[in-house]
């Protein structure tokens, strides 16, 4: 199965960090060329920008567009591939879990990350054996180091993409209804930063430029669209939470810190 990793090329420490962590777990992983601030020509930024809930920063931008081509050869292709973040931090146990998970069927997106907050999913989960579980996702917040994609969910975010423009990666991942998103647990890839601040040596510097602090947008009148898509999006929460009497339950994805000592 194909397996990339997304890096810029500034980044030489967390392309080392990535190839290493393949050659220790038996991974081949392939590097994909992140895409810059300074490649984003002012057509594609004013015609994919400005149609999420706020603007989106040089650098989201950016991550987006890396994602998005990737998303593409995906869709060209017959089998899912594994996408990772450079700051991606893999469990022990990855290896051995990807051929179950790739074998899997009914998913667009598998997603491998616990990005440590409470996200909406099934309360049953599916035994793929090797002590790996998969729960149906209804609705996670965060987190786009590391998941399955397969082709049909690839189609499904170009064509979305072309309808709705972009958003921050995981924003447009987890916010899409229409992709059928499931979830592997425990949790096989963990964010550097998410690793660090449970106290675990991630192995890399986890700062990042996308998650810098952003100002919050003002109430003139021109940003009254982003305001009114925020409001949305949390309406839209409130039948998620109404699924919490069923068939839903509202957790985190268990992090088993052991994994990725």
């Amino acid at each position: 199965m194909r397996a990339v990793f997304i890096n810029l090329d500034r980044a030489v420490e967390r392309r080392a960090f990535m190839e290493r962590q393949g050659a220790r777990l038996g991974l081949p992983l392939e590097r994909v060329r992140a895409v810059e601030m300074g490649d984003i020509s002012a057509v594609v930024d004013a015609r994919l920008n400005g149609r999420w809930e706020r603007p989106l920063s040089g650098p989201e931008l950016g991550c987006f567009l890396s994602h998005h081509a990737i998303w593409g050869e995906v869709a060209a292709g017959a089998e899912p591939v594994l996408v990772l973040e450079d700051d991606a931090v893999l469990s022990r146990r990855i290896g051995v879990a990807l051929p179950a998970l790739a074998a899997f069927e009914g998913a667009d997106f598998l997603n491998l990350e616990s990005f440590d907050r409470k996200r909406f999913a099934a309360r049953r989960a599916a035994d793929l054996g090797g002590g790996v579980f998969v729960r149906r996702m209804y609705r996670d917040k965060s987190g786009s180091a590391g998941y399955l994609l397969w082709p049909s969910g690839a189609s499904k975010l170009l064509e979305r993409t072309e309808r709705r423009g972009a958003a921050p990666v995981d924003a447009f991942l987890h916010g899409f209804a229409g992709l059928v998103s499931w979830q592997a647990e425990p949790a096989l890839v963990v964010q550097a930063h998410i690793l660090e601040a449970r106290g675990l040596k991630a192995g890399v510097d986890p700062a990042t430029s996308i998650q810098a602090g952003r100002k919050r947008s003002s109430l003139r009148r021109e940003n009254w669209p982003f305001l009114l898509r925020r409001i949305g999006t949390q309406v839209g929460l409130a039948r998620y939470h109404l699924m919490r009497l069923g068939m839903a339950r509202y957790e985190r994805t268990p992090i088993i810190d052991e994994d990725f000592a």
